[in-house]
């Protein structure tokens, strides 16, 4: 009886030895919490807003928390209030410490977290510098009794241009600081441009060599893949959407010789600006095959009717209004506009995100 009892023991403390490790650790303290508990969300597909309940983490009465997960490494969300959330980026073994108070948000132990707000922080003043002190400059033409449409057209194309470079900043950004890091994953909602599929590629190859088969990694392959697919020489995949009129209105029903899909939303200026553009090209070679596939990523119909209309859009237009939730969003992999794709009848891509004069120019080519 006493050997067995002395095995019972001896194994029970055998199980508290072997017990599984917790993924990662999530602890902290707030200074005057509004509410007596935090919520954890995983982001679990940034293009499409989606988000996954995790857990609710209750304060203690000193506004301490702590707990351990045996879940994934992802992208994850701390939602403090309704105005606070804190972004982190958790790999497997981490132990991630969040201080708030009045004035300062500390985080700790995360180094995917720690590349994640330093890309932020170069993102916003890259995109400062190079991309809204345009669109301000913009916006004081428009508000004068005057305006200048000849400037205002430069500085939209100098706009475009400009987060073009911006983009290409990020990029650099990241080579040089984010390789195989799980930080890349908030990244790719910016990853596009045909001479970029190589380098995207090389990032994902990484991390899937470096690491388990996460899920966060597939979503990253997903977006690769997305953007291979929709390169020069891709097809173009079917969107099916309703038109102004409520009737649903397939891409692969134009049967037109070319065939830009436009992908725009009232709401962006440089897609209102080169409306003049696409209604010239439209009604100058739409007896010879040419036509417009116009998708507005608007999530208004009173503002997606207005814009057509002021703008005197009388191509395709069509919306889900769902934004950027917009399945063909989505696959054609768009997450800034504006951005297009011209293709042939049998619906491959010969082109994509070409605006003004080389638009103008390639359509006049072609026909």
């Amino acid at each position: 009886m006493k050997q067995f009892i002395f095995l019972l023991i001896l194994s029970l403390s055998v199980a508290c030895e072997t017990k599984e490790k917790p993924s990662f650790t999530l602890q902290g303290q707030i200074e005057n919490p509004e509410h007596e508990y935090l919520l954890l969300l995983e982001e679990s597909n940034i293009e499409k807003k989606e988000t996954t309940f995790i857990d609710t983490l209750f304060l203690d009465e000193m506004g301490r928390f702590k707990a351990e997960f045996h879940i994934e490494p992802h992208f994850y969300r701390l939602i403090v209030n309704e105005k606070l959330s804190i972004p982190l980026v958790i790999d497997h073994g981490q132990n991630v410490q969040v201080r708030i108070n009045s004035t300062d948000t500390k985080i700790e132990g995360s180094k995917d977290t720690d590349l994640l707000l330093n890309y932020e922080k170069f993102r916003a003043s890259s995109l400062e510098r190079l991309v809204k002190t345009i669109r301000r400059k913009i916006t004081e033409e428009n508000q004068k009794p005057n305006p200048n449409a000849k400037l205002i057209d430069s500085l939209g194309k100098l706009e475009i241009h400009n987060y073009d470079l911006h983009l290409e900043e990020l990029n650099a950004f990241i080579n040089s600081n984010m390789r195989n890091s799980l930080a890349l994953y908030p990244s790719s909602i910016r990853w596009k441009g045909e001479n970029n599929l190589a380098f995207y590629d090389s990032l994902v190859l990484e991390l899937e060599n470096a690491n388990q088969n996460y899920k966060i990694i597939e979503r990253l392959r997903e977006k690769v893949t997305r953007l291979q697919q929709t390169s020069i020489g891709g097809t173009a995949p079917d969107i099916k959407m309703n038109t102004t009129e409520g009737n649903e209105k397939s891409l692969y029903a134009l049967h037109d010789q070319y065939t830009l899909i436009e992908f725009w939303a009232s709401w962006c200026g440089p897609c209102r600006r080169e409306s003049p553009v696409l209604n010239e090209l439209y009604l100058t070679y739409k007896d010879q095959g040419f036509n417009i596939y116009a998708v507005s990523l608007d999530d208004r119909e009173r503002n997606w009717l207005h814009a057509i209309q002021k703008d005197q859009r009388t191509y395709t237009n069509v919306s889900s209004l769902e934004g950027f939730k917009t399945p063909a969003a989505y696959n054609y992999a768009v997450t800034a506009l504006p951005m297009n794709f011209l293709i042939d009848k049998e619906g491959k891509i010969i082109a994509k995100d070409i605006h003004g004069e080389e638009l103008i120019s390639l359509v006049k080519e072609l026909f």
